[in-house]
């Protein structure tokens, strides 16, 4: 009998990758949205909302394994961890079997108040077989829809303007990370475990521009910003000023720091193929940053 997989955050950069990658291994895809799109080979959508508790069992009906992706991964500061027991408690009685969680760099190593830590501590006491993903900071932010909008100052300014200096950045393609939760989810000896998920290598952000003009075709230059742009961008998000500042402080701290800049083989030993490097991921990203064409017509 084929498996069922429960997918929230299907529509996020992790989820909409894992979709077809489960797709393909045969399995019957439920991807959680508050809107679902209509349904397609291997794929039920399904209504599911985080803040509405009552969403959750039909949801996880038959189903065998929950991959978690919570708000807290969205830019927005929240606290999830009651949301993410309730969810596994009904997965429980549904008679799910594993859950996957989408985790961040480091969070072992965060104290126990820290809102990804308790969600950490949720699924590893929730009495069900657990795997946690912790990867580090995404290459995918450079080119798709972020906080930051440095898809949008590359393309319009060819300048990535972060506070970074010559920090070290091990960035993970989400498509490698979706890759191993799709092993997670799918296969034996995985229950228990947690890997932290990185690049080939660690780069800094001059390195990182190199990268992205070779693959868009111009220059693009880092430029040393201050904390400020961080902070900015994260009020523009509607995010409370306390909470901006938390989050810029520990932003500033990774992209500078080099604590980031851990290089792991995870992903190689879960999935059997090495890790994305930064210069193949900008090469299949470059239309991301490609100028509109203006089309000129002449009067006659």
């Amino acid at each position: 009998m084929n498996s069922t997989v429960l997918v929230t955050g299907a529509t996020g950069k992790t989820g909409r990758r894992l979709v077809p990658q489960l797709a393909a291994r045969g399995v019957t895809v439920r991807t959680a949205s508050r809107n679902p799109a209509p349904a397609d080979a291997h794929v039920e959508p399904v209504h599911f909302d985080w803040s509405d508790e009552s969403t959750y069992a039909a949801a996880l009906k038959e189903v065998d394994a929950v991959y978690v992706v919570t708000a807290n991964l969205s830019g927005i500061t929240t606290h999830q961890s009651q949301q993410v027991a309730s969810l596994l408690d009904a997965a429980a009685v549904a008679g799910a079997r594993r859950v996957v969680l989408l985790s961040a760099f480091g969070v072992d190593q965060a104290p126990a108040e820290d809102p990804l830590r308790r969600i950490e501590r949720v699924v590893e006491e929730a009495g069900m077989p657990s795997t946690i993903l912790r990867p580090g900071t995404f290459m995918q932010n450079f080119s798709e829809k972020h906080w930051s909008n440095l898809d949008a100052t590359i393309r319009e300014r060819d300048e990535i303007a972060m506070p970074g200096g010559d920090g070290l950045v091990s960035y993970v393609s989400t498509h490698d990370i979706a890759a191993v939760a799709a092993v997670a989810l799918t296969e034996d000896g995985h229950d228990g475990k947690a890997y932290s998920l990185t690049g080939r290598e660690a780069l800094t952000l001059a390195e990182v521009a190199h990268h992205i003009s070779v693959a868009a075709g111009r220059q693009v230059r880092y430029v040393e910003s201050g904390p400020q742009t961080i902070r900015d961008a994260l009020l523009a998000t509607g995010m409370p000023t306390d909470q901006a500042e938390y989050v810029t402080q520990l932003f500033v701290a990774a992209m500078t720091t080099g604590a980031f800049g851990v290089v792991t083989d995870d992903i190689a030993a879960v999935t059997g193929r090495p890790a994305t490097t930064f210069a193949e991921y900008a090469a299949g990203a470059a239309d991301a940053w490609r100028r509109p064409t203006t089309n000129h017509v002449s009067a006659t």
